[in-house]
């Protein structure tokens, strides 16, 4: 698929990956989760993959932080790996490395990252970020809010959804789309970017599905 380069990358990005977003969203797995047909074991795993996914993602990044591209793209309030080990902490106890276990398409994520890190392509990165920091984001606390409620979880253990570190959630979207159209980047960096962005939803896609096999009835 070739993107118009007419379109801010914004713009473009959020056309070109709607099809991957919409099939990641509404997956078996975060349908069934996120309407309290699950349990607080689905959540814990759930949260689990995510630390592996965070760990080698905000790893990536930090490696580009300091590229001109990246400059106005990377901030460190964003960062989850933190919180998820304090919500794993809260989940399963203070010996959560050794309860926690990577399935196969989070490997296959992960792995992704660490071949992205270290690089000095900075177009890659970027996609992975937007992709999972802006959908945390702009779900973020209508997940926190369910998983409260359906399964009995307390803030403590969902510090994960909590961005209120960037202020105002709506203003902070703006600008980071805002920051995204503003790239110098050529129409090869551009296609670039966002061939990595459907290829991080249909990763996401993917764990999902693991997620599903282990959690969802037959």
């Amino acid at each position: 698929m070739t993107v118009a380069t007419s379109q801010p990358l914004s713009a473009a990005l959020k056309e070109a990956t709607a099809a991957a977003h919409e099939d990641a969203e509404g997956s078996r797995f975060m349908e069934e989760l996120l309407s309290g047909q699950l349990n607080r074991g689905a959540v814990a795993e759930f949260t689990g993959q995510l630390w592996f996914i965070y760990e080698a993602l905000e790893r990536a990044v930090r490696e580009i932080e300091d590229h001109p591209l990246a400059a106005s793209i990377v901030d460190r309030r964003l960062e989850r790996q933190v919180s998820l080990e304090a919500d794993l902490a809260g989940m399963y106890g203070s010996n959560w490395r050794d309860a926690i276990r990577i399935l196969p398409a989070t490997m296959k994520y992960v792995s992704r990252l660490e071949e992205l890190t270290g690089t000095g392509d900075a177009v890659p990165v970027i996609a992975h970020h937007y992709v999972r920091y802006l959908g945390d984001v702009s779900g973020g606390q209508v997940i926190a809010a369910r998983l409260g409620t359906y399964y009995d979880i307390d803030s403590e253990s969902l510090n994960f959804y909590d961005f209120s570190a960037i202020g105002k959630i709506p203003p902070y979207r703006n600008s980071y789309r805002a920051a995204l159209d503003e790239l110098d980047l050529d129409d090869k960096q551009r296609q670039h970017l966002v061939e990595e962005a459907r290829r991080a939803f249909g990763f996401n896609s993917a764990v999902f599905a693991d997620l599903a096999q282990r959690h969802c009835a037959l």
